[in-house]
Protein backbone atom coordinates (compact mmCIF):
# COMPACT_ATOMS: atom_id res chain seq x y z
CA UNK A 1 0.00 0.00 0.00
CA UNK A 2 1.54 3.30 -0.85
CA UNK A 3 1.75 5.96 1.91
CA UNK A 4 -0.62 8.36 0.26
CA UNK A 5 -3.46 5.61 -0.16
CA UNK A 6 -2.52 4.61 3.85
CA UNK A 7 -3.12 8.37 4.56
CA UNK A 8 -6.17 8.00 2.73
CA UNK A 9 -7.27 5.05 4.70
CA UNK A 10 -6.05 6.06 8.27
CA UNK A 11 -8.43 9.65 7.23
CA UNK A 12 -11.49 7.52 6.28
CA UNK A 13 -11.38 5.96 9.81
CA UNK A 14 -10.66 8.88 12.20
CA UNK A 15 -13.57 10.17 9.71
CA UNK A 16 -15.84 7.49 10.09
CA UNK A 17 -15.59 7.13 14.05
CA UNK A 18 -16.00 10.60 14.52
CA UNK A 19 -19.42 10.72 13.01
CA UNK A 20 -21.18 8.53 15.13
CA UNK A 21 -21.29 4.55 16.16
CA UNK A 22 -22.27 2.21 13.14
CA UNK A 23 -25.95 0.34 13.90
CA UNK A 24 -25.38 -2.90 15.36
CA UNK A 25 -27.11 -5.08 12.85
CA UNK A 26 -27.34 -4.21 9.44
CA UNK A 27 -31.08 -4.04 8.85
CA UNK A 28 -32.44 -7.36 6.36
CA UNK A 29 -34.49 -5.97 3.06
CA UNK A 30 -36.29 -7.76 0.43
CA UNK A 31 -34.14 -7.99 -2.89
CA UNK A 32 -35.97 -8.31 -6.21
CA UNK A 33 -34.08 -9.26 -8.70
CA UNK A 34 -33.40 -8.98 -12.17
CA UNK A 35 -34.50 -5.47 -11.12
CA UNK A 36 -37.94 -3.81 -12.77
CA UNK A 37 -37.80 -2.62 -16.32
CA UNK A 38 -34.69 -5.21 -16.93
CA UNK A 39 -34.86 -7.11 -20.28
CA UNK A 40 -33.83 -10.62 -19.86
CA UNK A 41 -33.90 -14.21 -21.87
CA UNK A 42 -34.02 -17.28 -19.46
CA UNK A 43 -33.83 -21.17 -20.84
CA UNK A 44 -36.50 -23.77 -19.01
CA UNK A 45 -36.03 -24.40 -15.77
CA UNK A 46 -34.03 -20.81 -14.82
CA UNK A 47 -35.54 -18.33 -12.62
CA UNK A 48 -37.41 -15.39 -13.88
CA UNK A 49 -37.56 -13.92 -11.00
CA UNK A 50 -36.25 -14.01 -7.33
CA UNK A 51 -37.08 -12.36 -4.16
CA UNK A 52 -35.36 -12.92 -1.27
CA UNK A 53 -34.34 -11.47 1.73
CA UNK A 54 -30.73 -10.44 2.86
CA UNK A 55 -28.37 -7.51 3.68
CA UNK A 56 -28.16 -4.63 1.07
CA UNK A 57 -25.38 -2.12 0.28
CA UNK A 58 -26.17 0.84 -1.37
CA UNK A 59 -24.02 2.55 -4.43
CA UNK A 60 -24.61 6.01 -5.80
CA UNK A 61 -24.74 7.11 -9.14
CA UNK A 62 -24.11 10.90 -9.42
CA UNK A 63 -25.56 12.33 -12.39
CA UNK A 64 -23.73 15.40 -13.50
CA UNK A 65 -20.58 16.79 -12.59
CA UNK A 66 -20.43 18.38 -9.45
CA UNK A 67 -19.01 20.59 -7.23
CA UNK A 68 -18.83 20.21 -3.53
CA UNK A 69 -16.73 23.18 -1.77
CA UNK A 70 -13.60 22.88 -3.34
CA UNK A 71 -14.12 19.71 -4.44
CA UNK A 72 -15.06 18.59 -8.11
CA UNK A 73 -17.16 15.06 -8.20
CA UNK A 74 -17.51 13.52 -11.40
CA UNK A 75 -20.23 12.11 -12.92
CA UNK A 76 -20.50 8.28 -12.48
CA UNK A 77 -21.07 5.43 -10.23
CA UNK A 78 -19.00 5.38 -6.60
CA UNK A 79 -19.32 1.74 -4.59
CA UNK A 80 -20.56 1.88 -1.43
CA UNK A 81 -17.84 1.75 1.70
CA UNK A 82 -19.59 2.33 5.00
CA UNK A 83 -22.41 3.68 6.86
CA UNK A 84 -23.45 4.15 10.46
CA UNK A 85 -26.51 6.13 12.27
CA UNK A 86 -26.21 9.44 10.32
CA UNK A 87 -24.28 9.00 6.79
CA UNK A 88 -23.57 6.86 4.32
CA UNK A 89 -19.96 6.48 2.84
CA UNK A 90 -18.74 5.63 -0.92
CA UNK A 91 -15.40 5.18 -2.74
CA UNK A 92 -14.16 5.37 -6.26
CA UNK A 93 -10.91 6.85 -7.84
CA UNK A 94 -9.91 8.16 -4.85
CA UNK A 95 -12.84 10.08 -3.99
CA UNK A 96 -14.04 9.36 -0.33
CA UNK A 97 -17.70 11.24 0.08
CA UNK A 98 -20.77 10.61 2.08
CA UNK A 99 -24.60 10.64 2.06
CA UNK A 100 -25.95 12.64 4.87
CA UNK A 101 -29.48 10.70 5.91
CA UNK A 102 -30.78 13.66 7.19
CA UNK A 103 -31.59 16.02 4.55
CA UNK A 104 -29.86 13.97 2.00
CA UNK A 105 -26.47 16.06 1.11
CA UNK A 106 -23.83 15.04 -0.48
CA UNK A 107 -20.22 15.63 2.24
CA UNK A 108 -16.83 15.80 1.32
CA UNK A 109 -15.01 13.61 3.83
CA UNK A 110 -12.28 15.40 6.15
CA UNK A 111 -14.43 18.15 5.54
CA UNK A 112 -17.56 20.26 6.24
CA UNK A 113 -18.31 20.91 2.52
CA UNK A 114 -21.66 19.76 1.85
CA UNK A 115 -24.24 20.80 -0.99
CA UNK A 116 -27.07 19.14 -2.89
CA UNK A 117 -25.97 16.76 -6.00
CA UNK A 118 -28.57 15.23 -8.00
CA UNK A 119 -27.81 11.76 -7.53
CA UNK A 120 -29.49 7.94 -7.32
CA UNK A 121 -29.04 4.96 -5.24
CA UNK A 122 -28.72 1.45 -6.48
CA UNK A 123 -29.32 -1.29 -3.57
CA UNK A 124 -27.71 -4.34 -4.26
CA UNK A 125 -27.76 -7.69 -2.49
CA UNK A 126 -24.33 -8.07 -0.27
CA UNK A 127 -24.96 -11.61 1.33
CA UNK A 128 -28.04 -13.29 2.37
CA UNK A 129 -29.62 -14.00 5.75
CA UNK A 130 -29.39 -16.98 7.36
CA UNK A 131 -33.07 -17.18 7.62
CA UNK A 132 -33.45 -16.20 4.12
CA UNK A 133 -36.74 -16.73 2.89
CA UNK A 134 -36.93 -16.98 -1.05
CA UNK A 135 -39.60 -16.69 -3.97
CA UNK A 136 -38.98 -17.08 -6.92
CA UNK A 137 -40.95 -18.02 -10.42
CA UNK A 138 -39.04 -20.75 -12.94
CA UNK A 139 -40.09 -20.96 -16.89
CA UNK A 140 -41.33 -24.13 -17.99
CA UNK A 141 -41.86 -23.67 -21.63
CA UNK A 142 -44.61 -22.94 -24.00
CA UNK A 143 -46.62 -25.24 -25.75
CA UNK A 144 -48.85 -23.85 -28.70
CA UNK A 145 -50.05 -20.10 -26.91
CA UNK A 146 -49.57 -20.86 -23.69
CA UNK A 147 -46.45 -20.80 -21.36
CA UNK A 148 -46.13 -22.38 -18.29
CA UNK A 149 -44.32 -21.05 -15.09
CA UNK A 150 -43.41 -22.84 -11.96
CA UNK A 151 -43.87 -21.28 -8.51
CA UNK A 152 -41.61 -22.29 -5.51
CA UNK A 153 -40.70 -21.00 -1.69
CA UNK A 154 -37.54 -21.58 -0.31
CA UNK A 155 -37.18 -20.79 3.35
CA UNK A 156 -33.32 -21.65 4.26
CA UNK A 157 -32.68 -23.07 0.78
CA UNK A 158 -35.52 -25.59 1.34
CA UNK A 159 -38.41 -25.80 -0.90
CA UNK A 160 -42.07 -25.94 1.50
CA UNK A 161 -43.61 -28.66 -0.38
CA UNK A 162 -47.09 -26.90 0.26
CA UNK A 163 -46.01 -23.57 -1.51
CA UNK A 164 -45.24 -25.27 -4.76
CA UNK A 165 -47.12 -24.53 -7.91
CA UNK A 166 -47.58 -24.78 -11.84
CA UNK A 167 -49.58 -22.05 -13.80
CA UNK A 168 -50.22 -21.34 -17.67
CA UNK A 169 -51.04 -18.79 -19.68
CA UNK A 170 -52.62 -17.80 -22.74
CA UNK A 171 -50.47 -15.08 -23.98
CA UNK A 172 -52.92 -14.51 -27.13
CA UNK A 173 -55.30 -13.01 -24.55
CA UNK A 174 -52.39 -10.79 -22.60
CA UNK A 175 -48.55 -10.67 -22.64
CA UNK A 176 -48.71 -9.51 -19.13
CA UNK A 177 -48.25 -12.27 -16.94
CA UNK A 178 -47.43 -13.14 -13.19
CA UNK A 179 -48.53 -14.84 -10.06
CA UNK A 180 -48.28 -13.12 -6.51
CA UNK A 181 -47.37 -9.95 -7.01
CA UNK A 182 -44.39 -10.64 -9.90
CA UNK A 183 -45.70 -9.23 -13.13
CA UNK A 184 -43.54 -9.76 -16.23
CA UNK A 185 -43.97 -8.74 -19.78
CA UNK A 186 -43.55 -11.62 -22.78
CA UNK A 187 -41.53 -10.39 -25.43
CA UNK A 188 -40.49 -13.65 -26.68
CA UNK A 189 -41.02 -16.90 -25.95
CA UNK A 190 -40.54 -20.72 -27.36
CA UNK A 191 -40.53 -23.96 -25.78
CA UNK A 192 -36.66 -23.21 -24.94
CA UNK A 193 -36.16 -19.72 -23.90
CA UNK A 194 -38.32 -16.38 -23.10
CA UNK A 195 -37.27 -13.01 -23.51
CA UNK A 196 -39.34 -10.51 -21.27
CA UNK A 197 -39.07 -7.17 -19.13
CA UNK A 198 -39.90 -7.26 -15.23
CA UNK A 199 -42.50 -4.82 -14.60
CA UNK A 200 -42.50 -5.54 -10.73
CA UNK A 201 -41.39 -7.71 -8.10
CA UNK A 202 -43.39 -10.24 -5.74
CA UNK A 203 -45.45 -8.23 -3.31
CA UNK A 204 -44.65 -8.92 0.22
Amino acid sequence: MTSSRLISVLTMGFVLSGCGSKPPVQLKESYSSPRVGVISTRGIGESLVKQETGLLDSDIEIQIDATVGKTLLSKGSYKYYDQNASSIWFYERGQYFYLRRSDNMICISGTNECAPVAHTLEKRLSSLSTDSFQQTLLYNGRIGNRVTLGYREFSRDIARAAFSNNVDYDITESTVIGYKGARLEILKATNTEITYKILSGFAN
